[in-house]
């Protein structure tokens, strides 16, 4: 980071509403908040808070990205490291002669967590398989991926997907149907496609971003014409399964 990059991310929470609306984002972690909720949870008028947000995202510190209609704000923390690591640089000088002041009572030397991996699961809708990805690697995978899932197009959520998710312990009742376009401003290591007319159809991502294709099938078609709900859902737990045991070999999977 350069001087100028961190004295604009320290400015710009040098304001009591805008590090409150930081650490208010700090503890939401790697989702955010939609800014509606912020603006609630901190009794800040939406002019308001759209002047602050506006100002952390000019410095980096924060993120912006639309779901449907809602814009959601998260916290860089890439962004925060680089800060971190910029502040930390010259801690201690090299010197011995702290005998391990630093890193027993200070504790300024600890190391700072590697970023997580970003991952996109990509399907035709965002309805069913790749919400099912995104949501079981939010449970079990929190730790070193941070993940989203889009749709070419924007079906809406699966009521069949959700009821067998909520089943397995992972509650995909807030989620929401997104396209690529919600999530322009998200740099992605990894997009995994999970469905081949995604796969087919997958754009070009700028920056690194390396494309897997992982299928799956199609819940909602097999189910199509089945009548019996116990059939149906038959179906659907199959596919949450396959997909769980492919979610626990990330990320070595990705990095093969």
């Amino acid at each position: 980071m350069e001087t100028k990059d961190a004295i604009d991310c320290l400015q710009s929470l040098a304001q009591e509403t805008r590090l409150a609306v930081f650490r208010a984002l700090v503890r939401a972690g790697h989702r955010g908040l939609a800014a509606g909720d912020l603006s609630a949870q901190l009794a800040v008028p939406p002019p308001t808070l759209t002047f602050h947000l506006k100002t952390l995202a000019a410095s980096g510190i924060i993120q912006r990205r639309r779901e449907g209609r809602q814009q959601w704000y998260s916290v860089s923390f890439e962004q925060v490291r680089a800060l971190m690591d910029f502040l930390m640089e010259d801690c201690c000088q090299g010197s011995l002669e702290h005998e391990g002041a630093c890193a027993t009572e200070m504790a300024c030397c600890a190391t700072v967590a590697p970023r997580r991996m970003r991952v996109l699961f990509l399907c035709t809708g965002n309805s069913c398989r790749s919400q099912m990805a995104e949501g079981w690697a939010r449970a079990l995978k929190g730790d070193c991926l941070e993940v989203w899932s889009a749709g070419i197009k924007a079906h809406g959520m699966n009521p069949y997907a959700v009821c067998v998710m909520a089943e397995a312990g992972v509650d995909l009742s807030a989620h929401t149907s997104k396209t690529l376009d919600d999530l322009d401003s998200v740099v992605f290591d990894h997009v995994v496609t999970v469905c081949s007319n995604a796969h087919e159809t997958c754009p070009v991502f700028p920056g690194a971003a390396k494309v897997t294709h992982t299928g799956f099938d199609d819940p909602p078609a097999l189910a199509a014409d089945l009548e019996d709900e116990e059939a149906k859902l038959a179906i659907y737990r199959r596919v949450r399964d396959e997909i769980r045991d492919y979610i626990k070999t990330l990320p070595e999977a990705l990095e093969d």
